[in-house]
């Protein structure tokens, strides 16, 4: 077995749902020196994603950020696993990404990485969607300079006629035309009001999210 696939076997074995390559060079001047990136998928539980239908915004919060410590553990093993293979690589976490919660937008996209990768794809949401989970999912990553054999990007979405998520959004923020690689992602949704929709419940103790779960394929996942 290629180092390669060993190091996706490894990761899977320590939590991830899904793993891919991408190839990222020059996406991000601040990882100038890591070209290459591994996509980390992990599933969001099913009784995780109840609580948002329950509106128990607060346990869902602190399950969704356990979800988040789990993919920031992952994170940290590929890295001391590659670097060990002689190869160097740093774990893209949250804190290391700088995530600006005004713009919901970090340094290097996790969607962007997942998506060159094969992954999914981007919804009508602007949220990342994966065939097997929907959007139940979270996202992290590693950066590296070990080679890799990069997946095929998807660059269209394959939401299809689906309009689940644009109709459940409480602000209409979602725009109806679907994503692809030319478009920017204000061209598919009203991400200020989107922002300041979310801000505001997370600040009183509620959320929203309703874009995840009650995206087609979410609904499917939570149904198998």
């Amino acid at each position: 077995m290629s180092e390669m696939n060993e190091l996706k076997e490894y990761l899977i074995k320590a939590g991830a749902s899904k793993v891919g390559f991408a190839d990222v060079n020059g996406l991000a001047s601040q990882f100038i020196d890591f070209p290459n990136g591994i996509s980390l998928v992990l599933k969001i539980p099913k009784e995780t994603i109840q609580l948002v239908k329950e509106e128990e915004y607060e346990k869902y919060w602190k399950a969704f950020h356990r979800e988040i410590g789990k993919l920031t553990k992952i994170s940290h093993k590929g890295e001391r696993y590659i670097k060990n293979l002689g190869y160097d690589a740093f774990a893209l976490t949250m804190k290391r990404n700088e995530c600006d919660m005004e713009k919901l937008l970090s340094i290097l996209p996790y969607k962007t990485i997942a998506t060159k990768a094969g992954l999914g794809w981007i919804g009508r949401s602007a949220l990342f969607v994966t065939p097997e989970y929907g959007s139940a999912v979270a996202l992290g990553g590693i950066l590296t300079d070990m080679p890799l054999e990069f997946g095929t990007p998807i660059t269209d979405s394959e939401c299809d006629d689906c309009t689940n998520c644009q109709d459940a959004c409480p602000v209409d923020a979602i725009n109806p035309q679907k994503w692809n690689d030319r478009l920017n992602r204000s061209d598919i949704i009203d991400i200020e009001a989107c922002g300041e929709y979310i801000i505001g419940q997370y600040k009183a103790g509620l959320g929203c999210t309703k874009c995840m779960s009650e995206c087609k394929l979410t609904q499917e996942y939570l149904n198998r």
